[in-house]
């Protein structure tokens, strides 16, 4: 049986960010649709599935044809398009999906500025119109957050008809993956779980605790009462060697928890990473 999917592909253009969310009664889905690339769009392609159109459209959409011009153009070398489902956006908001006659019920396709929704073989033919619902509903939210909500109306209208297994969500944004040295920003994948969606959610909460930089407003300045308590829980957790100094200690004990994206230097501490050290303290510490 073909991936029974639903998915969003999206793009943010103010923040340079572009995706794709999918959640299937198909194991390790993630491996399957999304195809993303930093700066070009974004390509889902699902239900009798050809995994040669996401680099493909990738490449088109990097010569600069348009998302409709590029399913014509697939679609038209395609040599069994009675099952086919696909879409593509790109960093403009320009946006195509289509779903074949042959795709089994239900199954369909919606587009929007920025968007596309698609899916087969669901529950209901309201699953797609709650996906663009929502997307729609939460503009100025993250481009993940968006997406999410996207899969989560998606399920809650029915979702795949067969049940849920994997999701995923991958998001690309030019020096976005982690030190910045590649576009790959947010890459999640729940392959096999009773509620991929949740899980999936829980990941990016996990994910921006671990790889997004401190903003501004995260940072305090420490004063003397918080520098012992940082200094109290540090050495709870056996954290701070003799003859070293506090940050030195803080800055190598956040390596070892891999919180080193938000080390903000001596004298600061992101209030997350505090967060963090006092319930590991709490939790772990003698």
């Amino acid at each position: 049986m073909p991936p029974s999917t639903f998915s969003i592909v999206a793009v943010d253009p103010k923040a340079n960010e572009v995706g794709v969310a999918v959640q299937s009664k198909f194991l390790c889905v993630g491996a399957v649709v999304p195809w993303v690339r930093g700066a070009v769009g974004a390509v889902a392609t699902q239900a009798s599935t050809d995994t040669s159109f996401g680099p493909r459209a990738l490449d088109m959409l990097e010569t600069g044809m348009t998302p409709r011009a590029i399913v014509e153009a697939l679609l038209a070398s395609d040599t069994d398009t009675t099952g086919r489902q696909f879409a593509v956006v790109d960093m403009q908001g320009r946006s195509a999906s289509h779903t074949a006659a042959g795709c089994f019920e239900f199954a369909a396709s919606r587009t929007g500025e920025g968007y596309a929704c698609q899916g087969n073989i669901l529950a209901s033919a309201e699953v797609v119109p709650a996906m663009a619902a929502a997307f729609e509903a939460s503009a100025g939210a993250r481009l993940a957050e968006r997406m999410l909500a996207a899969l989560f109306a998606g399920q809650a209208a029915g979702g795949d008809r067969r049940g849920q297994e994997s999701a995923a969500l991958v998001i690309a944004r030019p020096g976005g993956g982690y030190g910045g040295k590649n576009d790959r920003y947010i890459d999640l994948r729940v392959d096999h779980h009773d509620t991929p969606i949740q899980e999936l959610a829980a990941l990016l909460d996990l994910h921006r605790l671990y790889f997004k930089r401190s903003a501004p407003g995260e940072i305090l300045t420490v004063d003397a009462e918080m520098e012992a308590e940082i200094g109290g829980w540090l050495w709870k957790l056996d954290k701070w060697p003799a003859n070293t100094s506090l940050w030195t200690a803080l800055e190598n004990y956040m390596a070892w928890e891999n919180l080193e994206e938000r080390w903000v230097g001596p004298g600061k501490i992101d209030y997350h990473v505090r967060a963090y050290l006092r319930d590991h303290a709490l939790r772990h510490g003698h």
